[in-house]
């Protein structure tokens, strides 16, 4: 069996560098490329990817709600700043892509969540407000197939974590309420394989961190149990990559992690990879030219990271 190997791409806001580090199973070596920073250092941002352009949507910085929207090239290896999001929002539930236009849905703003649902059109540089989420959420996950926004709501304002799923369909500007999973997840790993929505990690309804994971197939419309994280973990970096799913870092309730953790769903089983070489959590990718960016925050001490990281497993 040949080696399975991982190449991570690492910012760390103390040494104002983006890095490229080459791992393998086992660890072989190291290099470094230094590439941009971010302009605005946020983390717990809406993270997609449209045309080969990064776009990070709202997040905090240094604990303070920001507005931002940040466009990298990695072509030009560039940031922009494009048009401010109309309010602050972070921990958003993740980000979509349709037609070749951001959505993002729920985030804080402020003490609670909000229902707000916002698309981002790049030829214009505006922001749209459509149809609210059927409730506050925040902390969830997103998820597109078949041209519509799947959407999870563990955060809702109320005490403890939820397990909501909802639908919205941009030819009816209108939200679906659907079954929810067996657990709920706040802060997962996520992704769309093949047309299904996996969801696994987070923490559950007890605010225990947990390794349940899941999938949701759109066309039983129902979910089912998969085998369970080798490591439990609340905000990790999450990514669909080669039909698979990545789930790098996180936080397991005591400290920020190293774990590279990959789904197979043609096997259905977990491979862990050689760690990352800092601790991370607070994170959300995408996949360009088969580069999967995630930008994160360091959970212990308020440092912001950008990460890139490219598995390939033969």
């Amino acid at each position: 069996m040949r080696t399975p190997k991982v190449s991570v791409c690492i910012y760390h806001a103390r040494l104002c560098t983006l890095a490229v580090l080459l791992l393998s199973l086992p660890a072989s070596a190291s290099s470094w490329k230094a590439l941009p920073p971010l302009p605005v250092p946020v983390g717990y941002a809406g993270v997609e990817t449209i045309n080969g352009v990064i776009y990070v949507a709202g997040g905090t910085v240094a604990g303070v709600p920001s507005s931002t929207l940040q466009a990298f090239n990695p072509e030009t290896k560039t940031w922009t700043a494009m048009a401010n999001l109309p309010l602050t929002t972070y921990q958003p539930d993740g980000a979509g892509v349709i037609n070749g236009q951001l959505y993002v849905a729920g985030g804080w703003n402020g003490s609670l969540p909000t229902s707000n649902l916002l698309m981002y059109d790049p030829p214009s540089n505006t922001w749209t407000y459509l149809a609210g989420m059927p409730q506050l959420s925040a902390c969830g996950a997103t998820g597109v197939i078949n041209s519509m926004l799947y959407v999870t709501t563990p955060c809702n304002g109320f005490s403890g974590y939820y397990n909501f799923l909802d639908v919205y369909d941009p030819a009816t500007n209108a939200w679906t309420s659907l079954p929810s999973s067996a657990s709920a997840h706040a802060y997962p790993a996520f992704g769309v394989i093949n047309g299904k929505f996996y969801v696994g990690g987070g923490q559950d309804g007890s605010g225990a961190f947990t390794n349940v994971f899941e999938v949701y197939d759109p066309a039983t419309g129902a979910w089912t149990s998969l085998p369970p994280l080798p490591t439990a973990v609340a905000s990790p970096a999450s990514v669909a990559l080669n039909g698979r799913l990545c789930v790098v870092g996180g936080y397991n309730g005591t400290a920020d992690l190293t774990t590279v953790q990959v789904y197979d769903p043609f096997r259905n089983r977990w491979e862990v990879l050689s760690p990352l070489p800092t601790a991370l959590s607070g994170a959300s990718g995408v996949v360009v030219y088969g580069l999967a960016f995630v930008e994160g925050d360091d959970h212990t001490d308020g440092t912001n990271q950008y990460i890139a990281v490219t598995p390939s497993i033969p």
